[in-house]
């Protein structure tokens, strides 16, 4: 789409500053130890946003990728962004109190609260055991469409295999005069193995007093990048040994062809999970046109082909849109997107700096996996020609609002070229470790080169412009 740069969020009228999502308790890496309601700040978890948009320039379709990424706060440590020690993939470094489903033998909880807690705890026990009946039991009978919505997300969540489900107040339960009261829930959840990075989210419910009574009669979906897929839609679901596929019905029948196309995408990018252990599982939902413009709550353009939503500094989730992601583009895809979940995971810093580095590695991996050379380079020559290269300079920062798709194919281009050519003067080694420093860290360029290459960041810049312009 000509004059407008493709962005994961919508938002193309403020890429540098996308609306913030709602805040987040600052110490919330596990269920609170006592009821207390935490601090609040102004200021929000996560990170990166990753928009694939499809480019109808050539056949076959070319893609480009656009990032936006927002400071993390490093008081949010909980959110899986402190790890230590070895772990196998996925593994959590076991900080915070576990989960005991089923665990409620003892006296009855004589406090409102305790009989929320209650509630909350035998639900999420029935979960984990599949037992549907026990899951919908909370719900009062005066509310049957919080029994059907509630129904449909147990069978999503079934489908995912949900392995963890630990669900914790935030605060006290506010009651009202009229007996009923409201409760916001944190809750954390794993798929397929009980040694992930945990992804969580925050709710509103609201219950019925009855006496020592308590059911459902309502629960909200995430206040944080909601609603969930499966807090919205009926889930079929693939599991593989590295990947979570999920859709709706109605491509179900895409999913075991797709799966096969993401596993061979994992084996890939999981060699470039240098700084720490890749997820348990990739986690990847592939949408239609209702879902592409409700998950997450945010509206999608219809032509990017997909996106990556951190929901914590580990635990990455990717959409793809299923009106642009075929079988056949599913392996190219995941393998960028996959290289920046192992890449950019435990960076709770922006890299506002290193656009051209962090999407440059991304297309690095993605082009070497294909085995074939960088097939844009009919765009990278349409950009350097038409001057918007501006002073020929290598470290790019994203797309400004209101470049041209063309414009965005020859800076990804451009990025891929630059990382390309670190590879081959220097070796691949040596490359990280400058990714290292620079986008990870937040190293100078200047520090960062001499670190890693053992020359100055003048002489690795000019030498990827003379290699780009002898290219083209």
């Amino acid at each position: 789409m000509e004059g407008e740069r493709p962005d994961a969020t919508g938002y193309a009228q403020d890429l540098r500053h996308p609306p913030l999502p709602h805040q987040r308790p600052t110490h919330y890496p596990f269920p609170p130890p006592t009821p207390a309601q935490p601090s609040r700040v102004g200021v929000v978890r996560i990170v990166l946003l990753v928009a694939l948009a499809v480019l109808l320039v050539a056949p076959p379709a070319a893609i480009a990728f656009a990032t936006v990424r927002q400071d993390r706060a490093r008081t949010l440590v909980g959110q899986g962004a402190v790890t230590g020690g070895e772990r196998g993939p996925g593994r959590s470094d076991g900080a915070g109190p576990k989960a005991t489903p089923g665990a409620t033998k003892g006296p009855a909880p004589t406090t409102l609260d305790g009989r929320v807690r209650l509630a909350l705890t035998e639900q999420g026990a029935s979960l984990l055991a599949g037992d549907e009946g026990g899951f919908l039991a909370a719900v009062d009978a005066s509310v049957p469409q919080l029994r059907e919505r509630l129904a449909k997300r147990y069978a999503s969540l079934r489908q995912l295999q949900v392995k963890v489900w630990d669900a914790a107040l935030v605060g006290k339960v506010d009651t009202a005069a009229d007996g009923t009261a409201s409760a916001t829930v944190f809750v954390q959840y794993c798929y397929v193995v009980t040694t992930c990075d945990r992804m969580n989210l925050q709710a509103a419910t609201r219950w019925k007093i009855a006496g020592k009574t308590v059911t459902l009669l309502d629960f909200g979906t995430s206040q944080d990048l909601g609603p969930r897929p499966w807090e919205a839609s009926e889930l079929r679901t693939a599991v593989g040994d590295r990947v979570v596929l999920s859709t709706t019905p109605k491509y179900a029948g895409r999913l075991q062809s797709m799966l096969s196309a993401a596993e061979r995408a994992a084996a890939l990018a999981d060699r470039y999970a240098k700084w720490g252990s890749p997820p348990s599982r990739y986690v990847v939902y592939l949408a239609g046109p209702d879902e592409w413009a409700s998950w997450y709550g945010m509206k999608q353009e219809n032509w990017v082909a997909g996106f990556a939503l951190p929901l914590t500094a580990d635990a990455t989730e990717i959409v793809l849109n299923a009106a642009r992601v075929d079988t056949k583009e599913t392996l190219d895809v995941l393998r960028h997107e996959f290289t920046h979940v192992v890449t950019l995971a435990h960076v709770d810093r922006s890299y506002d700096n290193t656009w051209w580095l962090v999407e440059g590695i991304a297309e690095y991996v993605r082009v070497k996996g294909t085995g074939k050379p960088f097939g844009a380079m009919g765009e990278v020559r349409t950009f350097v020609r038409s001057g918007h290269w501006k002073n020929n300079e290598i470290a790019l920062d994203d797309p400004p609002e209101g470049t041209s798709t063309a414009d965005v194919s020859g800076r990804y281009g451009i990025a891929y070229l630059s990382v390309q050519r670190l590879v081959d003067r220097f070796g691949e080694d040596r490359m990280l470790q400058f990714f290292d420093l620079a986008a990870r860290q937040g190293v100078a360029f200047d520090e960062a080169a001499s670190k890693a290459f053992g020359v100055g960041w003048d002489d690795v810049a000019a030498d990827c412009v003379k290699n780009i312009k002898n290219r083209i």
